[in-house]
């Protein structure tokens, strides 16, 4: 009978390295509604490279008969699905939902509800439960794997399930662990039989610039806990979620989520060697001219500018070559950022930048959408 353990411990290569040597051959974690033991894309690299199958649960409360609502599961099986795609989880494996208490046989039809509820918006992975003797067998036939505790399960084990948690609170290799028996396939990840992520992982994709990298998703749409710079150069992707994408050197090997809308495109310079310069906060046209030996007029001329004092971070301007129609000017939102800010930092109107991004509501903007100034 193979083992197993699950942990609240975020696990790096080493920690997971250590519990492989120990014998484990499954890991159990939580997705990502909490921070602090949630699951990320390195732990995910980690674990995999160890060797271990890695398995998964959602679990926020649910350590009480009130949180057990048809609303809940709704919003549990939607939540349990952005995540698991978030890192990359492949379809077709198993999710497990907590039932963490001492579950009464009047309260067994609230969980039911939730369980209804989750069904209706999870798709394309497996239901889960993990709960008591009394849960597991209630719940027989109505999800499609079970986990029991021996909490509450006053020494009983269910014939039917596929992973039984036997041990609480004993440390292997550094970690704090909970020991479980693998009784069969539990839906792990890597099992044999279970349905590969989409294969996106060959399609190729272009980073134009140094852009900011994340651990998941989620934080990659937020534009927060940048954990790296993903350099220039070409990538292959290795999975898509929430309109990110998760670029990679290694085809088929989690690596770092971004945000597209970071990935702006830098002109190239045309066949004639015309020279573009990107403005900077501090920049001016004079300045410009002194640094690429060429004169305020000559810029003006190449750019169209009307008004020579007036240029904006981000403008990218002509330093040689022939004139052309003015460049655009676009502004990447940043967390915290209104449009009305925006406006008075390009010297413009909220309500010209609204007409001409289309933005029905000005008060209604977010972290990396692109808003075009001119």
């Amino acid at each position: 009978m193979a083992k197993g353990f699950d942990c609240a411990t975020k696990l790096t290569a080493k920690t997971a390295a250590g519990l492989k040597s120990a014998g484990l051959k499954y890991a159990i974690r939580y997705l990502p509604t909490h921070a602090w033991k949630g699951l990320t894309a390195v732990e995910v690299k980690a674990i995999q490279d160890a060797g271990l199958k890695l398995v998964s649960i959602l679990q926020k409360s649910a350590n009480y008969a009130g949180y057990f609502t048809k609303a809940q599961g709704r919003k549990d099986g939607a939540d349990a699905q952005r995540l698991a795609e978030s890192l990359g989880q492949p379809k077709n494996t198993a999710i497990y939902f907590a039932v963490d208490f001492d579950c009464r046989p009047n309260q067994l039809g609230q969980i039911d509800a939730y369980f209804q509820g989750v069904k209706e918006t999870l798709k394309g992975y497996k239901v889960g439960v993990y709960g008591s003797y009394s849960v597991v067998n209630h719940m027989r036939g109505k999800v499609d794997f079970y986990w029991q505790t021996y909490a509450w399960s006053y020494g009983k084990v269910a014939s039917h399930i596929h992973m039984h948690q036997y041990q609480n609170g004993v440390k292997v290799a550094g970690v704090q662990i909970d020991r479980n028996n693998i009784k069969k396939a539990p839906g792990a990840w890597d099992e044999k039989g279970v349905a590969k992520p989409e294969p996106v992982s060959a399609e190729k994709y272009q980073v134009n610039a140094s852009v900011p990298g994340y651990y998941t998703a989620i934080d990659a749409k937020a534009g927060k806990n940048k954990v790296a710079t993903v350099k220039s150069g070409q990538y292959v992707m290795f999975n898509k979620a929430l309109g990110m994408v998760n670029v990679t050197k290694t085809a088929g090997t989690p690596g770092t989520w971004i945000d597209p809308a970071d990935n702006v495109r830098r002109p190239a310079a045309p066949a004639n060697k015309t020279k573009t310069y990107t403005v900077v906060s501090g920049d001016t046209l004079s300045g410009i001219a002194v640094r690429h030996k060429t004169t305020v007029s000559e810029l003006v001329r190449l750019n169209n500018i009307k008004n020579p004092d007036l240029i904006f971070p981000g403008q990218v301007l002509k330093v040689s070559g022939s004139a052309a129609a003015p460049a655009a000017v676009y502004h990447t939102v940043r967390k915290g950022e209104t449009l009305s800010g925006i406006a008075s930092r390009y010297k413009t109107t909220y309500q010209q930048l609204a007409k001409i991004n289309g933005i029905k509501n000005p008060h209604l903007i977010y972290p990396g959408q692109r808003i075009k100034i001119k």
